[in-house]
């Protein structure tokens, strides 16, 4: 079922629909659900970098914005979705993709993420898969930065229990033109591992 948030569908890979082998619904863990959230918007005198729309300079940045990030998040999102089509999560896994926007200390961020959820054998704890990348407006100059780690509740592939990073890039002090160009580079490396379900150990349906 669409997420009421997005319209975005989360993916199961149990209820699949007869046209989508991605799935919907997300019985066995509801707590992960696709979003977008937005936090309260800026009162009058606040010192946050945030984009005047009302201005025609700041009105096109904004747009650029929102065009590239959805952009990048529908890219990843495509990617994942073949991931998720292609191995073996097990039964009750799920993949949510969803947008955030948070008011950091620095500034607002802009975030594309997207969670794969398994379950070990005979476990009832969630283990996590990440893929992330977002852009922060500070007042000093944008932050781009990308994510993929992976929290296991039990031993998997190469990797043991716990939380490790499989990638993680960070670059501060940009304009907002070379913070979204990097930001696009990021997400193409990020799409380019498609190793990882093998490394932690899921076998190709």
């Amino acid at each position: 079922m669409p997420s009421p948030a997005t319209g975005d569908p989360e993916r199961t890979r149990d209820d699949r629909d007869d046209h989508d082998d991605r799935g919907y619904g997300c019985d066995a863990w509801p707590w992960l659900v696709s979003e977008t959230h937005v936090p309260a918007l800026s009162r009058p005198g606040d010192d946050s970098p945030v984009l005047n729309a009302t201005d025609a300079n700041d009105a096109e940045s904004a747009a650029l914005l929102l065009t590239t990030m959805h952009r990048l998040h529908k890219q990843l999102d495509d990617f994942t979705a073949r991931l998720y089509i292609a191995y073996d999560f097990g039964n009750d896994s799920g993949l949510v993709p969803g947008i955030r926007i948070e008011r950091r200390a620095a500034g607002p961020e802009l975030r594309t993420h997207h969670h794969f959820g398994f379950f070990a054998e005979d476990d009832p704890d969630i283990s996590e898969l990440r893929f992330s990348a977002g852009v922060t407006l500070s007042s000093t100059g944008c932050v781009v930065d990308a994510l993929v780690d992976v929290d296991l509740e039990q031993p998997r592939g190469e990797f043991g229990a716990g939380r490790h990073t499989l990638y993680s890039e960070r670059i501060d002090r940009l304009s907002l033109t070379d913070a979204l160009d990097r930001l696009t580079e990021q997400v193409a490396a990020l799409c380019a591992m498609d190793d990882v379900p093998n490394r932690l150990g899921f076998d190709t349906c």
